[in-house]
């Protein structure tokens, strides 16, 4: 008993001291702050912030039908917001949602666009820097429409502080080259 008592107390020992080195061996949490990343300046979007009336035309539809945007600012001043809501017509059963978020990816020095959608839909497209108030968004990711076999860029235009325009085209599966516009007003 005497000798399986000494054994054990050699045996606390060791693990005290290992514990003890390897306590001692662990590495110190660094304390330097994150870096944070400058704000985007969004001095050239100003204008867009508050609500917007839309018509867009296609040349896939009969007629233009009405969008509302609601653009503004997030809390943190990373991303500029846009809420849109696609009013109902004759081949859109209810209104639609959709949320764009805009930022500036600085290290690849492109404007960055992430929309999703209320039935599912998402995109992600950048854009270079905005020059004499024209800007392109390219899509990186789409998501897949079964007729439609790729996008042009969609081209934005500011007329003026409370006008703006947009053009695209989309190209379907069976060759056709189908034209969109959006005009919009500030309310």
């Amino acid at each position: 008993m005497y000798k399986s008592m000494r054994s054990l107390c050699i045996l606390a020992l060791l693990v005290t001291i290992g514990g003890a080195a390897v306590f001692a061996a662990t590495p110190k949490i660094e304390g330097t702050p994150v870096p944070m990343r400058s704000k985007p300046d969004f001095s050239s979007f100003a204008f867009l912030i508050g609500t917007w009336q839309c018509v867009e035309e296609s040349s896939r539809r009969p007629r233009p039908f009405n969008v509302t945007q609601v653009y503004s600012m997030d809390s943190s001043g990373y991303w500029l917001i846009r809420e849109e809501t696609t009013h109902k017509a004759s081949w859109i059963p209810r209104e639609l949602k959709s949320e764009a978020k805009f930022t500036w990816d600085g290290p690849a020095k492109h404007w960055v666009r992430i929309v999703t959608g209320d039935l599912g839909g998402y995109s992600v497209a950048t854009a270079p820097a905005a020059g004499s108030g024209t800007i392109a968004y390219t899509y990186v990711i789409q998501a897949k429409q079964p007729d439609v076999a790729s996008y042009a860029p969609e081209v934005y235009h500011k007329v003026s502080d409370t006008k703006k325009t947009m053009t695209t085209s989309f190209t379907e599966t069976n060759g056709r080259i189908v034209n969109v516009k959006e005009t919009c007003t500030k309310a």
